[in-house]
Order: C-alpha cells, then structure tokens, then sequence
C-alpha cells in the first residue's frame, strides 16, 4: 500500500527545517540517495515543493544536512555508550565500536552519503564539522587509553584503525555477509574485537619500550 500524501501545510510550518531533515533520512533510508529529491521530501512532509527551499538553496545542501544529522546522532551514541562503559579507559573506547555497529544495523540509511558522497565546496563544511565533532570525540577517548607521551598524529591513527575496523564489520553485516543473528550478539562482538585491538596495541607499545 502506498503512503498516502499529508496535506500541504506551506513553509510558515515552524519546524519545517528539522522535519525536513528527518524525512529526507527516511526517504535515504528506503531509495538511497539515487531516489533522493527535495520534491519527495517536500510531499512526505506534506509541504508545496517550493517550501524546503526558505532552507535549503538546493538538493545537495539538505543531503549535506541529513549526512550533518548522521553524523551527529553517531556521536552522541558513541559519547553515552563510553559514559554507560564506566571509569575503564578501555572498556569506554571499547563501547563505541558496539554502539557504532548497534547504530548501523538499526538504521542504516545514509551511511554511503557521509562516507562516499563527495559534497561541492559550499556544502562540505557543513558535514566536515560534525565528522570533526565525531573525530575528537573518539580522539579523547584514546587519549585516556593511550601513553601519555604520544603524538597527535599517533592518535589519530589509532582511533582511524578503531573506527574503520568497527565500520567495516557494520556495514558487512548489513550487507548480509554473516549469519542473521541478534543486534546485541553482534554489537557485543564489535566490543570484544576492539578491546582485542586496544589491549594488544598497548602490549606492543610495552615491548617496544
């Protein structure tokens, strides 16, 4: 059964802009961004085709602002898990990676647009904020695990391993690669698989002192 069409309220709606936002994830989430168009959204939210456009100047900017929003919600996903981890600085950075892969497998839209969409100039900032808010995020996470005396630089290494080897296992099991099993089985997996990564990072660290 098609979705039926909500009435057009016209773009003096006071929370036009976020539900725009919102209803473009959902639409990413069932046509990805090749069936992505401000029109559909405008009618999923039942406003004229005109309306997004007070907000956003043209289709790459409100896709900018969903990647904006995906970004953001993973951060405070990842952030609370760490808080749930406790006082551990391992266990904390641990949590994100299966935060990381519990937020993938429930959601899953949109993943391809702030990873592999390349935005024109206007629009990157907007998404290259958050994915700074995301990167320092994890970065102070690492800092607390990590030995005092290591660089930035070595850091940020350290949390790109953490985050592509836990993105990698998300988006493979979205992709149907494993088994069917429970999300919770599968995010415990991702935290046991991290806190293998941490702790041997470390042991090596040791020996190489």
């Amino acid at each position: 059964m098609s979705r039926p069409t909500p009435p057009k309220r016209g773009y003096h709606h006071g929370d036009l802009r976020p539900e725009l936002i919102r209803e473009g994830l959902a639409l990413l989430a069932e046509s990805g961004v090749t069936g992505f168009s401000v029109a559909k959204v405008a009618a999923r939210v039942g406003v004229s085709s005109a309306a997004p456009y007070r907000h956003f100047p043209d289709r790459e900017a409100l896709l900018a602002a969903c990647a904006a929003a995906i970004i953001s919600d993973i951060t405070d996903v990842l952030v609370e898990a760490a808080e749930r981890a406790g006082p551990d600085p391992v266990d904390r950075l641990a949590a994100t990676a299966g935060a990381y892969t519990r937020f993938v497998l429930e959601h899953r839209a949109g993943l391809d647009l702030v990873y592999s969409y390349d935005f024109a100039e206007p629009h990157r900032p907007t998404v290259q904020e958050q994915s700074r808010h995301l990167t320092a995020a994890l970065m102070r996470l690492a800092a607390d695990v990590l030995p005092a005396d290591t660089s930035w630089p070595e850091i940020a290494d350290f949390v790109y391993v953490h985050l592509s080897t836990t993105h990698g296992y998300a988006t493979l099991l979205c992709k149907g690669t494993r088994p069917p099993q429970g999300i919770d089985d599968h995010a415990v997996r991702a935290v046991t698989a991290a806190r293998d990564h941490i702790t041997g990072h470390l042991l090596r660290l040791r020996h190489a002192r």
